[in-house]
């Protein structure tokens, strides 16, 4: 018997938050809402296209992203023709989306308001998709406004932390999430009140300085609220926008941090796995017992890369310690087909390993259970 999880819900750990298109889009609108990059795609004004050619700015995961929607609407597998019939259906965008989430069982999100700016209202994001919202704290925002309010490191650090403790009393808010891989990287040294003093007044007049010691005491401060609340800490690794430290973004800058003894009892989530280092994110959480990887962006923005890095995740990191996630952040046909083309993929992987022998069916399901959403049950189950 081979293993199916069309059926099975799926939990997006992390994923964030957009708002209803007032317009249709045109196909190049479209592809743009597409990318990670934060560049748009230059088209040379003479470009030529033959039939059937991909839109320019187009790759892999766009192009799987056409194919199943033009089944879904039983339209040609063209951008254009998708976008058109996309359009038509999305004049009543909170139908759309919500018929979107229900088609692939996405039951619920972690969802990361720090992006987009500003913010947006998790009542209003629940009702479009009609998922289950919980949410993370995203500490840079918090770190820019309170630099603006306070007219001293002193002052900052007294309600930075009380910002902190707050935000995790709420309902509803599951843990902390830092983008320091975005700002200075993952090389995160011990916590150092004095040298963070002495970059207050650099950042308060660039928040997008480079500050290491200030963000790296910032990042400690919310590690150490996440162990009081026993909440869990997310942190971005691994590649994302054109902004990333890419040369400090690997998980692995973090072991040392990881290991200090006063976060050994810290819930640590590793957003996006690490990737391109996944290799290096699934030892980490394979030896260090509170500390857990998603597979968000590398799903479904890898395309038909999510088989192998799902073999390649595995070969070292437990399966209990791997959760579903898409990264999902413009549109909702990124949540669609995460879930569609992570399952697909799974469920490929899972009975190749059936067929080799290296477990029965009911085990092999089982673990696509876990990683869809048992195991984000078990790490977030205080908060449920």
């Amino acid at each position: 018997m081979n293993v199916s999880l069309k059926e099975i819900q799926a939990i997006d750990v992390h994923a964030h938050p957009y708002l209803a298109n007032t317009e249709p889009y045109t196909p190049e609108e479209f592809v743009r809402k597409l990318s990670l990059s934060v560049i748009p795609n230059q088209i040379p004004p003479h470009y030529k296209r033959v039939k059937k050619q991909p839109f320019p700015g187009s790759n892999m995961w766009v192009q799987i992203l056409i194919q199943r929607l033009a089944k879904k609407f039983s339209c040609e597998p063209t951008l254009e023709s998708v976008v058109k019939e996309r359009n038509i259906r999305a004049i009543d965008f909170r139908k759309y989306t919500r018929d979107l989430f229900s088609d692939a069982k996405l039951s619920g999100v972690i969802a990361d308001f720090g992006y987009p700016q500003p913010l947006l209202s998790k009542e209003d994001y629940a009702d479009l998709c009609g998922a289950r919202i919980w949410e993370i704290h995203r500490i840079e925002p918090v770190m820019v406004q309170l630099s603006q309010d306070c007219q001293n490191f002193a002052e900052f650090r007294e309600k930075y932390r009380a910002n902190l403790a707050g935000a995790l009393k709420q309902d509803g808010i599951v843990g902390l999430k830092s983008i320091i891989a975005y700002r200075s990287g993952l090389e995160i040294a011990p916590k150092d009140e004095k040298l963070a003093a002495d970059e207050y007044e650099k950042f308060k007049e660039n928040s997008y300085a480079k500050a290491k010691k200030l963000r790296d005491y910032c990042l400690h401060v919310a590690m150490e609220e996440c162990t009081k609340s026993d909440k869990v800490m997310h942190i971005h690794t691994g590649i994302g926008d054109g902004e990333v430290v890419l040369q400090k973004a690997s998980p692995s800058f973090l072991i040392d941090m990881l290991r200090d003894e006063k976060y050994e009892n810290t819930k640590v989530h590793l957003v996006h796995g690490g990737y391109p280092w996944i290799e290096e994110a699934a030892f980490i959480v394979s030896i260090l017992p509170n500390v857990y990887m998603d597979l968000s962006l590398q799903n479904p923005f890898s395309g038909h890369g999510v088989k192998r890095i799902l073999s390649q995740v595995f070969e070292f990191a437990p399966f209990d310690k791997v959760m579903y996630g898409s990264d999902a952040f413009t549109v909702p046909e990124m949540n669609w087909i995460g879930v569609h083309l992570f399952k697909e993929c799974f469920e490929d992987v899972l009975n190749s390993w059936i067929d080799s022998d290296y477990m029965d069916s009911e085990t092999a399901q089982a673990i696509g259970e876990m990683v869809l959403y048992r195991n984000f049950e078990n790490v977030y189950r205080k908060h449920l």
